[in-house]
């Protein structure tokens, strides 16, 4: 259904017409991204072309003379809650035009998105915005602000983060301190029980035992994104992307299981944590888990380690028992409670979250 106010058209997007327009829209309000593989064709593709579901995704655009000024999508994720699999959007690459900016174009089209989802039976909207200014556009139209999600950042080197900052004479210093403090961290860890194996993401078939473990897992959570293989696969099958699956096992059952990628953020190079999962009666297998993390950093040069995490998650996973700091970098959980079947106090509780990068469509 279109909807018009004044000039402006709101539509469902289709991507038969409209996809260089959107590419285009991508590269003008993510420059950030401009020269990697998340601008082109085939990113757009996969991410919201070749989800397992149908639809695999949800898409819409606002126009001024069939130009595209505004775009917003999410993706049909699915999520167990309460022991019942519902599915929820993820809303991603909300996108207003330079010269749209500043009118309610933004506004106009979150109601029109979420409406549209509402009548395709998602139970609620959920975003994870780190740019402040962007969260009031969202309230407006119905969405809550729920919880913070802090970077916490274990450094390995200070070498690259000193020499953007022009103070690089600190680095022999500096790092002599880190060595040593992550040298107390490795005594601390827990480490001898668990046998520790290395996949690739496109060895994620060969993992014997991921099936079964996956389920355990989700048995054992409030709310938690349901993790399938199918879903691993579509998430660490993005073009031009690498990502390495670390297993913990106890008597060859898996118990532990974590992914994470190569990155580059303000100039460091880094290891990204975007999933950690432990069984219930297992949460030391953490240990053995930040262990390899760290000696996988090592290996490979890079200068820190980071995950995305509420407060709650990060005590619960010991980041700072494991040499985390938090950073003052923070995402924040959005939802937009559409059907509510759920109340928000439940929805609010952190507790009842586990949430990680590999919830949202980030790295």
């Amino acid at each position: 259904m279109e909807v018009y106010f004044s000039n402006m058209k709101l539509s469902i997007f289709k991507k038969e017409n409209d996809i260089n327009q959107q590419r285009a829209l991508f590269k003008e309000c993510f420059p950030e991204n401009n020269s990697t593989s998340v601008e082109k064709k085939d990113h757009y593709l996969w991410k919201f072309h070749s989800f397992p579901s149908t639809p695999t995704s949800y898409e819409y655009g606002a126009y001024i003379k069939e130009k595209l000024i505004g775009y917003y999508a999410a993706l049909p994720y699915e999520y167990m809650i309460d022991g019942k699999m519902i599915k929820v959007g993820m809303v991603c690459d909300v996108m207003t035009g330079l010269e749209a900016r500043g009118k309610g174009v933004f506004t106009k089209m979150g109601a029109y998105s979420t409406d549209s989802m509402r009548d395709e039976e998602l139970e609620f909207t959920i975003g994870y915005p780190i740019r402040p200014e962007v969260i009031p556009g969202h309230i407006k139209v119905g969405w809550e602000k729920l919880f913070a999600l802090p970077l916490y950042i274990k450094f390995l080197s200070s070498k690259s983060l000193l020499k953007k900052k022009k103070i690089n004479f600190l680095y022999p210093i500096i790092d002599l301190c880190l060595v040593s403090y992550n040298y107390l961290i490795g005594l601390l860890q827990y480490k001898n029980k668990y046998d520790i194996q290395i996949y690739n993401s496109k060895e994620i078939s060969d993992i014997r035992g991921l099936d079964l473990f996956l389920q355990k897992w989700i048995s054992e959570q409030e709310i938690a994104l349901n993790k399938k293989i199918e879903f691993l696969k579509w998430r660490l099958g993005a073009p031009g992307k690498n990502y390495q699956i670390i297993i913990a096992k106890d008597s060859n059952e898996i118990v532990g299981f974590c992914i994470v990628s190569e990155i580059i953020k303000e100039n460091v190079p880094s290891l990204a944590i975007l999933d950690l999962s432990c069984l219930k009666y297992h949460k030391k297998a953490e240990d053995s888990i930040f262990s390899e993390i760290e000696s996988y950093a090592r290996d490979n040069k890079l200068e820190s380690i980071m995950i995305m995490a509420s407060s709650y998650f990060s005590k619960r996973y010991s980041l700072v028992k494991n040499g985390f700091i938090k950073s003052p970098y923070k995402f924040w959980l959005i939802v937009k409670n559409l059907n509510k079947n759920y109340s928000m106090a439940f929805l609010r509780n952190e507790k009842n979250w586990h949430l990680t990068w590999i919830d949202s469509d980030d790295l």
